[in-house]
């Protein structure tokens, strides 16, 4: 957040209620500052006082609600069918209108603002890396091979829904995640 002013906690969470109402109504990737002002009753050079840009301000919105993603795999005695059903509904959720635009703005913050791609990473990238790595581990692998092949699963999933954005199908996050599982069992 940018420096300055010391931020007044009610105007920071009208600002921050106002973002989440008009983020949940119209979708991240339309909501702009002059709305969230207007809405929070404070003016929009408030808001750029405490965040550099509307992607950083709806990014700590959509952190706040991360955890509609950042869902546990279910632990069955099939570790593949576990990671592969996380997979697959991680991919339905990216894929949706509302988690692709939250997905995209959450990239864009990211690279927009170190401070952003911070809290990002330990918000949102390292929770989605460690459920995988962790289920693996848990199942059996080793934990050298479970951390790539968690890089591998979350990475190829997301960079492939970023760079296809909705067309990208479930089924292909089952064949991405049994790929890989199957390349370190190969090892």
């Amino acid at each position: 957040m940018a420096r300055g002013r010391v931020r007044d906690d009610d105007a920071t969470q009208r600002i921050l209620d106002a973002a989440y109402e008009l983020t949940r109504e119209h979708g991240p990737g339309t909501v702009r500052i002059d709305d969230i002002a207007g809405a929070a009753g404070v003016g929009k050079q408030t808001i750029y006082r405490w965040w550099p840009s509307r992607h950083a301000l709806v990014a700590d919105v959509i952190l706040e609600d991360a955890d509609r993603i950042l869902r546990p795999i279910t632990t069955s005695d099939d570790v593949a069918a576990d990671v592969c059903a996380w997979a697959v509904a991680l991919a339905t959720a990216l894929t949706t209108a509302r988690g692709n635009a939250m997905l995209r703005i959450l990239t864009t913050a990211g690279m927009e603002h170190p401070d952003t791609a911070a809290r990002l990473h330990s918000g949102f990238s390292l929770p989605l890396h460690a459920t995988v790595r962790n289920r693996l581990s848990a199942g059996g692998f080793d934990p050298a091979a479970a951390q790539d092949a968690s890089d591998a699963i979350v990475g190829g999933i997301v960079y492939a829904i970023l760079s296809e954005g909705r067309s990208f199908t479930p089924h292909r996050a089952e064949s991405i995640t049994r790929m890989v599982i199957a390349g370190i069992c190969a090892r």
